[in-house]
C-alpha cells in the first residue's frame, strides 16, 4: 500500500474509532442525587421543603423544594422527581416569606477535565420571578475561586433546557456546587433537575490515531533515507 492510502486509511480508522468511542456518550455522574430520585417520602402529586436531602444542603432561604410528578403543570425532566429554590415557608407566616433559597454539594474530583449540566425549566410565562443563579467554586485553594458563577432564566414555553459547560482541574479538588433561586420571592421560581458532573477522557481512538500519525512518520524517513542512500 502507498503511503498516501496508508495515511488516508489510518485517518479513516481514527475518525471512526473516535465516534464510536464511548466517551462521546454521557459519564458517569460523579454528584450525589444529580437527579433528586432518592427516597424523600413523596409519593406522585406531592412535594415538601426540605433543610437537606441525599447529597444536597440548604444554604440560603427556606430549604430545598422537592416535587414528585405533576407539579405546577410541569414533569419532571427525568425520572419522578425534581427541585424549585423559591420555596414554600412552612413555619407559619406568608408562603412566599424567605423563599427564594439555594443548595450546595460538595464533590472531591482528580485533575481532569470534566462537563458539567443541568436541566432547566420556568415555572411560569413571567421571566422576572423563574431566574436560577449557579456556580462551581474550587474549595481547595485559598481563598476560594469560582470557576463558574452565572445565572440563568426563561419562561414555560422554553420548556425544559439543558446547559452544558466544560472545565479543567490540574489536580485534586473539593468542588462546591451552588445553586439558588433569583428574581421575585413568590413561590414560583426556576424547575432544576438531572444535575450532572462527568469525566471527559481522552478519547480511546486518539492515542491510536496518534500511534498511527507516528508509524507514517517513521515510514517516511526510511523512504527518504532509502532514496538518500541510493542517489
Amino acid at each position: 500500500m502507498r503511503i498516501k492510502n496508508i495515511k488516508t486509511a489510518l485517518a479513516a480508522a481514527g475518525l471512526a474509532a473516535l465516534m464510536a468511542s464511548p466517551a462521546a456518550a454521557s459519564g458517569v455522574n460523579l454528584l450525589t442525587n444529580g437527579g433528586f430520585e432518592s427516597d424523600t417520602g413523596l409519593t406522585n402529586g406531592g412535594w415538601n421543603v426540605y433543610t437537606a436531602i441525599d447529597g444536597w444542603t440548604r444554604t440560603t432561604g427556606r430549604g430545598i423544594e422537592v416535587q414528585n410528578g405533576n407539579i405546577g403543570g410541569a414533569l419532571p425532566f427525568e425520572g419522578n422527581q425534581k427541585v424549585e429554590l423559591d420555596s414554600h415557608n412552612l413555619s407559619g407566616g406568608a408562603a412566599n416569606d424567605n423563599s427564594n433559597s439555594g443548595m450546595t454539594q460538595t464533590v472531591t474530583l482528580g485533575p481532569g477535565r470534566y462537563e458539567f449540566s443541568f436541566a432547566y425549566l420556568g415555572r411560569t410565562e413571567d421571566i422576572g420571578t423563574n431566574g436560577i443563579g449557579y456556580s462551581l467554586v474550587n474549595l481547595t485553594a485559598d481563598p476560594d475561586q469560582d470557576i463558574l458563577n452565572t445565572n440563568v432564566t426563561g419562561v414555560r414555553s422554553d420548556d425544559w433546557q439543558i446547559f452544558s459547560f466544560l472545565f479543567n482541574l490540574d489536580e485534586a479538588t473539593d468542588l462546591g456546587v451552588n445553586f439558588w433561586a433569583k428574581g421575585t420571592e413568590d413561590t414560583f421560581g426556576g424547575y432544576l433537575d438531572d444535575i450532572r458532573i462527568s469525566a471527559v477522557p481522552l478519547p480511546a481512538a486518539l492515542p491510536l490515531y496518534g500511534a498511527g500519525l507516528a508509524a507514517m512518520g517513521l515510514m517516511g524517513w526510511r523512504r527518504k533515507r532509502k532514496a538518500a542512500l541510493e542517489a
